[in-house]
């Protein structure tokens, strides 16, 4: 852990990866004109019902249904910030803009699936009930998941390559006295 924080502390320069590396990186693996079609930047807003911990599995039950109900009547984040604020036992968080680049496959397909001022499907975490309010989802070529693959990996290699350079520096500079000598009187 501190070598990598000593490593980039000290290397940061030498460690950034440009876009330019990451676009031909990306051209030489085949290129990603499809997920460039598919890159999108959503604004979400995350609500939760909230279901004290130990709940009865009826009081659950009962908070999902309610979130059903809510996702069919919520047409807008204006609608979603009115409600959730104004409820006891659901909380609505401050707005979130992720790219298609930061979000698992998975979500991704739930987000694309969700129409825009919409609700997303329920799901049950430890705080509750959680749904996430899509309020825009707009394409986006600043960054795609095969990218974020490429400057990921990019950066890597250049983070083993300088790593071990400094490694092998501090190998040379280093002054090892055998324990024979420390032994010695002048």
């Amino acid at each position: 852990m501190v070598w990598g924080s000593l490593v980039r502390g000290r290397y940061k320069e030498r460690l950034q990866v440009g876009e330019k590396d990451v676009a031909e990186r990306v051209k030489a693996e085949g290129g990603d004109t499809q997920q460039q079609a598919d890159a999108f930047e959503y604004r979400m807003q995350p609500v939760v019902l909230i279901v004290p911990h130990g709940a009865a599995p009826s009081t659950i039950e009962l908070r999902q249904k309610e979130a059903e109900t809510l996702r069919a009547r919520i047409q807008s984040c204006e609608e979603a910030n009115t409600y959730f604020k104004s409820i006891t036992n659901g909380t609505i968080r401050d707005q979130v803009i992720r790219t298609s680049a930061d979000i698992p496959p998975n979500l991704r397909k739930v987000l694309d699936d969700t129409p825009i001022g919409h609700l997303t499907p329920p799901e049950i975490t430890k705080q509750g009930v959680e749904m996430v309010a899509l309020c825009a989802r707009k394409p986006t070529t600043i960054d795609t998941p095969k990218k974020k693959e490429m400057r990921d990996k990019i950066y890597s290699e250049k983070f083993l390559k300088t790593s071990n350079g400094y490694l092998d520096d501090i190998r040379k500079a280093a002054m090892i006295e055998p324990e024979s000598w420390k032994n010695r009187s002048p």
